[in-house]
């Protein structure tokens, strides 16, 4: 079997991906033939080690970093951020949380409210890689082959004591408003696009975006966009070799985070809907008690089979059959024309006094259903 071009391999998630077709670990390739794994791998699950930390301390990383400059269809060091999101991943477990299609049109239609503290955008795990439903409209380019369909994202926090490196940049510290004398959240976003349609399974592309939040209170929606602000500024040019990324580019990246904290908000509900999936393991455990004829057969469904937490509900709600107005003789009485209603999510207080706020959320609701799915309609929206 050619990997490289097995429709079932392009499919899979970057993690998932890399690993399939290249048979083997995929940051392998480049840190561990360079030299540069054994000295990064312990600083891979440290909560205050940010991969601009990484590459500016672990011997010749930074050296790497510079030479992936300027790599076909790279911004940055995109190369080399990817490379390191996968290896965290890795070594944290490579826990992956894939967003069930019905979940997803859900949150689609779903506003992020104001009023809404950075404290929510947060993963359970210090490491995580979201994986997106598709077909999807969502989109990152990569200036080789142009555009991607978002297929998910590599998730890293970190807590940052005060005066540590991440203060270095003064332009970044004046831009962002941050205070050097105070401990920091980071938040490092790595998107990466589908190869599907592309040349083969390595043609993907990748975006990534470093969030610096010291006040937890702050609207998430001002956070997002100060640090859009941010990137497209000179003051982010101040960094070796950093490209100010289009408007399209822009507009893309908003797009995507703006769906991915719609992910983190449905995960910090109290009553998110999570299906542990133990793929990969159940095979493995297979594998160990089957002879080598049934074992090669295994080991064809594990190049593709791996764990994750599906996050969300198999099935869009059901429509609740109502009667219409003409059937309850109302006739005096004119029903609104089906629409959506879209959702949001907002704080609910609680606690002694209203002291305390935790997250709600309102799903879309579909008004007047009944009228939309009568025989003979046309739902609204359909045909478009």
């Amino acid at each position: 079997m050619n990997r490289l071009h097995a429709p079932a391999i392009l499919a899979l998630p970057h993690p998932v991906r890399m690993d399939a077709a290249l048979g083997w670990r995929s940051e392998d390739m480049l840190l561990e033939q360079l030299g540069v794994l054994d000295a990064a791998r312990p600083h891979l699950t440290r909560d205050s080690a940010t991969t601009e930390w990484l590459i500016n301390e672990v011997p010749a990383l930074l050296n790497l970093g510079l030479a992936t400059l300027g790599a076909p269809g790279s911004m940055n060091l995109g190369v080399l951020v990817l490379v390191l999101a996968r290896a965290r991943l890795r070594a944290h477990g490579d826990p992956i949380v894939q967003v069930a299609p019905a979940l997803q049109a859900q949150l689609a239609a779903t506003d992020l409210e104001h009023h809404l503290p950075a404290r929510f955008f947060c993963c359970p795990w210090p490491a995580a890689y979201v994986e997106l439903a598709r077909p999807s409209d969502l989109r990152i380019h990569n200036r080789a082959s142009g555009l991607h369909e978002v297929e998910g994202a590599y998730l890293g926090s970190y807590r940052i004591p005060p005066y540590s490196r991440s203060y270095h940049s003064p332009e970044r510290i004046q831009r962002l408003g941050l205070d050097p004398a105070r401990a920091m959240r980071i938040i490092e976003l790595t998107f990466t696009g589908s190869p599907v349609g592309k040349q083969h399974a390595l043609d993907d592309a990748s975006q990534d975006l470093v969030l610096f939040i010291q006040n937890e209170d702050e609207d998430l929606d001002a956070l997002l966009a100060r640090h859009i602000a941010y990137y497209v500024s000179p003051a982010a040019r101040s960094h070796p070799g950093f490209e100010r990324p289009s408007p399209d580019e822009i507009a893309q990246m908003t797009a995507a985070v703006s769906m991915l904290a719609k992910v983190l908000l449905y995960l910090n509900l109290p009553d998110a809907e999570q299906t542990r999936v133990t793929e990969r393991s159940d095979l493995e455990r297979r594998l160990r008690q089957v002879g080598p004829k049934k074992g090669a057969r295994l080991q064809r469904q594990l190049l593709t089979a791996y764990d994750r937490i599906v996050l969300g509900p198999r099935d869009l709600p059901a429509v609740a059959a109502t009667p219409a107005a003409a059937e309850r003789g109302d006739s005096a009485r004119r029903s609104p024309r089906p629409h959506w209603r879209r959702g949001h999510f907002r704080r609910v207080r609680c606690g002694e006094g209203l002291s305390d706020s935790r997250l709600g959320w309102i799903r879309p609701v579909l008004v007047n259903a009944a009228e939309a799915f009568d025989s003979g309609r046309t739902p609204p929206g359909a045909g478009r």
